[in-house]
Formats: structure tokens, sequence, C-alpha cells
């Protein structure tokens, strides 16, 4: 984030106080300018406008109307700080002082054209830069902090379903429900890039994590024209809290960072075991596992893929309340065959256990790049004769893709259990 410093004009254009309002007034017209500070021996004693100066006989000193309360700023302070201070005291410009000495001056104007800048035009949220230099300043003033990192899911596929421009209106969706959500005195929200948003909060631990729940609720509740319901959910971590030992030569922007790490960190585990909200220090519970104890949730069992002459045999054993059911698929496995057949395999297994009437069928696999690793992608069409709704799953991809494909599936299965009562007892 820039500073003062480098946004200020310098050198100033100013006046000393044993000049007269004539020269004040022309000196203002000459350089198209609203206000001089006023200086006597290189330091700054006042400020004089232009409406201080109409009206008044042409040969009265400055130093009679200048006004000598003075709202200043330091050159290395941020345009954030700066802008929130001129807002305060309701003005438009303020001299750049250090030890004493005139140095600049900064603008409002100056200052909005930057902020711009920092603030997405999608969803008019501020950017990171931001958000870390607000919970610098936080940290700074004695404040404890936590920061909630929001990750959609799948919406790298959602945008390829759906079209960027549906995409574009769920990323402002979601914004609007974020803002609705959070509250101006105890939370910064920021757009921290794609599909991701970042919220730090003053709230204790507790309260950030009832908040987190309450977020991604409204995250999910989310309808967009051009998504069916339940394609936007999301991920959230949470890192921070309460320090346990007094802190001492602190670097408060790197402390900041670490959090954000933390809980961008927490927000991916999340993702992997579908605890949906994680708090970075939580313990973390086996994926093959419920993770919130949803006795409607399928788990895999076995995984299994024979290879005969180019042609494959899959098998998918999965559990639904202690009861197991078991699915086959036979084709060629050249290229992501293979892996088709083991979706199909599983998709089998679940259709042994759905209501009469539902039925599940894939759409398509993709492969995603996730920095140095890579999502596999699982989209599925299920319903009724009268009614369609695509399921979207995703798994880190492996070095074992076949497991990597069955818990992308089943991933896509279990968002749709959450959802709809379609398995028979």
């Amino acid at each position: 984030m820039k500073t003062v410093g480098q946004l200020m004009v310098s050198p100033v254009v100013t006046v000393s106080p044993a000049e007269t309002v004539a020269a004040a007034v022309h000196r203002l017209r000459e350089h198209a300018i609203g206000a001089l500070p006023v200086v006597a021996d290189g330091r700054l004693v006042g400020m004089v406008t232009i409406k201080d100066l109409l009206g008044q006989p042409p040969y009265r000193p400055v130093r009679e109307l200048m006004t000598k309360s003075l709202v200043t700023v330091s050159p290395p302070e941020p345009v954030t700080a700066a802008y929130e201070r001129m807002d305060s005291h309701r003005i438009g410009r303020m001299p750049v002082v250090e030890e004493g000495k005139l140095v600049g001056i900064i603008t409002r104007t100056d200052l909005l054209r930057e902020l711009g800048k920092l603030t997405d035009p999608l969803t008019d949220l501020p950017w990171s830069g931001s958000l870390r230099q607000h919970g610098a300043d936080l940290l700074k003033h004695g404040r404890e902090i936590s920061v909630l990192f929001i990750d959609l899911d799948d919406f790298g596929i959602v945008n390829k379903l759906y079209g960027h421009v549906v995409g574009d209106n769920i990323i402002k969706g979601v914004a609007a429900v974020l803002v609705a959500a959070t509250a101006a005195e105890t939370d910064f929200l920021s757009r921290y890039g794609g599909d991701e948003f970042a919220i730090i909060t003053t709230r204790s631990v507790a309260v950030a994590e009832e908040l987190a729940r309450r977020l991604r609720q409204a995250i999910v509740q989310l309808a967009v024209p051009g998504a069916p319901p339940g394609a936007t959910s999301g991920s959230i971590g949470i890192a921070g809290g309460k320090r346990v030992q007094e802190r001492h030569d602190v670097h408060h922007e790197a402390t900041v960072d670490d959090l954000i790490t933390m809980a961008s960190r927490a927000s991916t585990m999340a993702k992997r075991t579908e605890k949906h909200v994680l708090q970075s220090t939580a313990p973390v519970t086996n994926p093959t596992t419920s993770a919130d104890g949803n006795a409607h949730r399928l788990i895999i069992r076995r995984i299994d893929l024979g290879v005969n002459d180019a042609q494959g045999t899959a098998t998918v054993e999965i559990e639904h309340g202690g009861r197991r059911v078991t699915g086959h698929a036979e084709g060629p496995v050249l290229g992501m065959s293979g892996l088709r057949l083991l979706v199909e395999a599983t998709l089998g297994a679940v259709r042994q256990i759905l209501t009469p009437g539902w039925d599940l069928a894939l759409e398509e696999i993709s492969r995603t790049a996730l920095g140095s690793a890579e999502a596999l992608n699982i989209v599925l069409v299920t319903g009724t004769p009268s009614r369609e709704e695509h399921l979207l799953g995703s798994a880190i991809f492996t070095a074992d893709p076949h497991e990597a494909v069955v818990k992308a599936t089943m991933k896509a299965i279990n968002r749709m259990l959450r959802r709809h009562l379609v398995v028979s007892a």
C-alpha cells in the first residue's frame, strides 16, 4: 500500500504570515489551488484558504486570517490513515509535516484516486492491501484480531458450466451477503482475489466461528439467475484470537500476513474434509468419516480398477448407515476412460440406495491447476423426470488418481444428500 510520502505534492506553494491578502490571492490564482500553507522560518504555522481571503481588505496580513489549529500527516503514514483523518475532520487537504517542517501537501482527490485503485470494481469491496493495513493498525493499537478466509467451492467448474457472466453475478451476490452479515464496527471485509474473500474481525474466536457458520449458510442459500440452487458454497478458515503472552518487538504487518496464511490453509483443509468451517488449530477429521455427524453421508470402503489388454473393470464399495453396496463398470481405460469407469462404478453403487425415481449421471471430468498441485473435478447430473440439478465435487489429484476421482464423486453426491432425502431405508 502506498504511503502519503509517495502521493504528496512537493515542493509546496506557500505564503508567509506577513504577506498580504492581495499577495495570497494572486498566488492562489496563479497556481490554481484552493489553499496555502503559511510558513515562517521553515516551519508550518497555519493554513489560509480562498474562503478565508474573500471580502478581506487587500492590505490585511495573512497572520490575522490564517487557521492555526492544523491537522497534519507524516510521509510514512498509509493513505488509508490519511483519508480517515481527513474525512473525520471534514477537510479537503492536509499539510505533510516531518520533524516540524512542511515537506508536502496531500488532497482528498489524491487520496480518493489512490483508494479507488484499492477497491474491486465488481464488488465495491477493498482489496487485500487495505485489509492488511487495517489489521496492522488494529494490532498497533493493542487490539486482538481474527482472520476469516472464505474460499468458494469448485468455482472454476461453476464458471465453466454456467458461464463467466453468471460467475461474476455469483461473486457479486456473495459479496452482498457477506456485507449484510458483517458489522463495520467489528469486521473489515475485502475481496482477496478471484473467488476468495477475507475478513479481519475484532470478535472473539468463538464469536468469529459463529459468524463464519452464518456466512457459509448465507452463501449456500444464495440464489443467482442462471445457476441452479446449491451451485454456490464456500469453505471458511479461521486464525487468530487472544494472545497467550504479551507481544514485544512485533512486526505487525508480518503478523497479519501469518494469520491470513493460517486461515487460508484452514479453508483449504476445510474443503478436503468437508468440515466447511475450520479453525487453524482445530483437529482435522479423517475425510472418510463424517465431519459433521450426518447419518446420511456415504463413506468409501473399497476402490479397485483391474486392467487387461486396455480393458478395465472398476469396483467401488460404499457404506451408508451400516449397509454396504458395491458398483461395477467395464470398458476401455485409455486416457480419462479409466477414471470414468470408477465414476460409473461409484454411481452404480449409489443407485442401489437411491429413492425410486431419482438417478445420477456423469456429465464431465476435468482437472484444474492449483499452484504446484492439481484438482480433479467431477460434474454430475441428478434428479427425477421433472427436475434436474448439477452436482460439483473436487479432490486433490494425488499420486493415486483412482482415489481422487471417487472422492470427488462422493463429495458431489454427499452435497445432494445434505439437500434432499433421496436415500431409501
